[in-house]
């Protein structure tokens, strides 16, 4: 199993079994370190600026999330190395995975390599 396939930690695996890893990505990058209220799929129908369908209108996959985890209050972990492997992978530089997910270049570069 390389670094890429390892399952993310939390809820962040559920909500990449729901709607897609990098849904699930895409929100540890916005919110993680946090709890967040995941508003149910009418209030998103009722209010296409909520933050939520904001985040994640490229996808198209707030309303799988809103359905999955609807009224409910998550935490959402940081999954600082599925989120250097996707920022590396996006073609961003270890300089600038670490500057975004606040961690030293070598913590960085390491996670980018896949190294434990």
């Amino acid at each position: 199993m390389n670094a890429c396939d390892r399952a993310l930690p939390g809820v962040l695996d559920e909500i990449a079994g729901v709607a897609g890893k990098a849904t699930a990505i895409r929100m540890a990058l916005a919110w993680g370190g946090r709890e967040v209220h995941i508003p149910k799929p009418r209030h998103l129908a009722r209010h296409p600026d909520h933050p939520l369908a904001r985040l994640l209108e490229a996808e198209g996959t707030a309303l799988k999330v809103a359905d999955y985890l609807g009224g409910c209050s998550v935490y959402l972990p940081r999954a600082r190395r599925a989120c250097a492997i996707h920022l590396a992978a996006a073609g961003a530089t270890p300089a600038e995975v670490a500057a975004r997910l606040a961690i030293a270049p070598g913590v960085a570069r390491r996670y980018v390599r896949g190294a434990p």
